[in-house]
């Protein structure tokens, strides 16, 4: 197998350890959005998609934070009850997928000496985050389509 096809089932395995995590932010966007303002998850979506860099997808949800109090918008009943879903994804993001980074490195033999290696492991961050923003945004759409979206996550 090559090792595009290594880092892809990797970075697939990730995915299902990060999904419920991924539902949590999923919810908390489906309550502070509410179905209003879905096309600002589809966005997000094609950006993450769309982009050769992290920096867009991080841009976005910046700017999206600084403009709209409802991503601001905190759940009272989480853990971190100050932090509202725009923030949680960005920290989410820019905390919990780097640590992922390095087992998918690790498990197809990727270094980080070479500029090469630093290009596949930014390549490899690229495809954690577009799967973990893809699971939200399913998470999103299939809870604000719920009869009763305002459960808590």
């Amino acid at each position: 197998m090559n090792r595009k096809m290594k880092i892809i089932r990797e970075v697939s395995t990730q995915a299902v350890i990060f999904y419920n995590d991924a539902v949590g932010l999923g919810d908390h966007a489906a309550i502070a959005l509410k179905k209003a303002h879905r096309s600002q998850m589809t966005s997000l979506e094609n950006i993450a998609e769309s982009t050769l860099k992290t920096t867009d997808v991080f841009d976005y949800i910046k700017k999206q934070i600084a403009r709209y109090e409802y991503w601001r918008k905190p759940l009272r009943e989480q853990r971190d009850a100050n932090q509202g879903f725009g923030e949680r994804l960005k920290n989410y993001l820019e905390t919990k997928l780097p640590e992922r980074i390095v087992t998918v490195s690790n498990a197809v033999g990727i270094g980080n000496d070479t500029d090469e290696e630093k290009q596949e492991r930014r390549e490899i961050y690229l495809l954690l985050m577009r799967q973990f923003i893809r699971q939200v945004v399913v998470q999103y759409e299939y809870r604000v389509n719920q009869e009763n979206p305002g459960r808590e996550a």
